[in-house]
């Protein structure tokens, strides 16, 4: 796959079929994130797969952090369910987990190396014929969540990255970039 094309041509994928993906495939995705420019070479990540019946207990807790979010919103319950389905639909929910440097500064500067690193999980499943979703939302603060993922204190989820095959690939757009470039000279 050409490098450029996968660039312009790579959707987010909401939607997945029920084929399972093999934990190999998995393996090669993230054999990819670490390779992207960080800082000190502070190598923050970690990352936890979560796939089979674990999935159902990460989507309840998803359900109760979008329900929480939204407590006494009309429509709260409905949109907690939906947050739910969404995570039971997919058959791997990769979590990306930052650890966090007490320097403030080093801290951004491994979180643009976490979010780096998301995208080139993103880019590798789309090499493999598979879509990704990044979803962030409530399970990023929840403290159910943190438990369940054994965060320490020093640790946080950025990105609960949703992986399987694509049930469609959706059309989107883009506003042609060199109206959003000013060079000086």
């Amino acid at each position: 796959m050409d490098l450029l094309e996968a660039l312009k041509n790579r959707r987010s994928v909401r939607r997945f079929t029920p084929e399972p993906v093999d934990d190999e495939v998995i393996r090669r995705i993230l054999d990819v994130a670490p390779w992207v420019p960080n800082h000190h070479v502070s190598e923050p990540w970690r990352f936890v797969v979560v796939t089979g019946s674990s999935l159902k207990r990460l989507a309840d807790l998803r359900y109760q952090a979008v329900l929480d979010k939204r407590r006494g919103q009309e429509g709260a319950a409905a949109r907690a369910e939906r947050a739910r389905q969404e995570f039971l639909e997919a058959p791997v929910v990769i979590v990306a987990i930052q650890k966090l440097d007490p320097n403030p500064v080093r801290r951004e500067e491994d979180y643009a190396s976490m979010a780096m690193s998301c995208y080139n999980i993103i880019l590798a499943a789309w090499s493999e014929h598979l879509g990704c979703y990044w979803n962030t939302g409530p399970l990023v603060s929840s403290e159910a969540v943190g438990e369940w993922l054994g965060l320490t204190p020093d640790e946080r989820p950025i990105a609960f990255l949703r992986v399987g095959h694509p049930e469609m690939i959706p059309v989107q757009r883009r506003s042609p970039i060199a109206e959003r470039i000013d060079w000086r000279r």
